[in-house]
């Protein structure tokens, strides 16, 4: 099982991606689309949503599908707080994978990627897609 935390601002470019490429075996967590089927507001709700979202990381492992994280950006996010999700993983890669066009105007996000690249297992930047 791998762990994808994806840098994409809209999952029409991953799901792109992930037909290109006949990823199969995946389960895909995307924060903004769970905060608007749950109506959890971010600033609120924090517990609520990492409740939630611990448990579809949990449900993915039992699976054994590779989970592609969507972060949600609005709110200053931060590799940092991704860290406990790594405990959760165990043994199982940790990855990024950062689509960069849509960054590109974003300096904050990518010196975040960049100055912790080391936390990642693998990393793949894509320039566009």
């Amino acid at each position: 099982m791998e762990f994808f935390c994806v840098y994409c601002k809209t999952r029409k470019k991953l799901d792109k991606f992930i037909k290109a490429n006949h990823i199969k075996n995946k389960y895909i967590i995307d924060i903004k689309k769970i905060m608007d089927e749950e109506e959890v507001d971010f600033n609120v709700d924090k517990m609520y949503l990492k409740v939630l979202i611990f448990h579809k990381v949990q449900q993915a492992i039992e699976k054994n599908k590779n989970i592609y994280y969507i972060p949600y950006f609005e709110d200053g996010f931060t590799i940092n707080k991704l860290l406990n999700i790594k405990k959760l993983l165990g043994e199982n890669n940790f990855n990024i994978l950062l689509f960069y066009s849509e960054f590109r105007k974003d300096t904050n996000i990518l010196e975040d990627v960049f100055s912790n690249l080391s936390k990642f297992n693998n990393s793949q930047i894509i320039r566009d897609y």
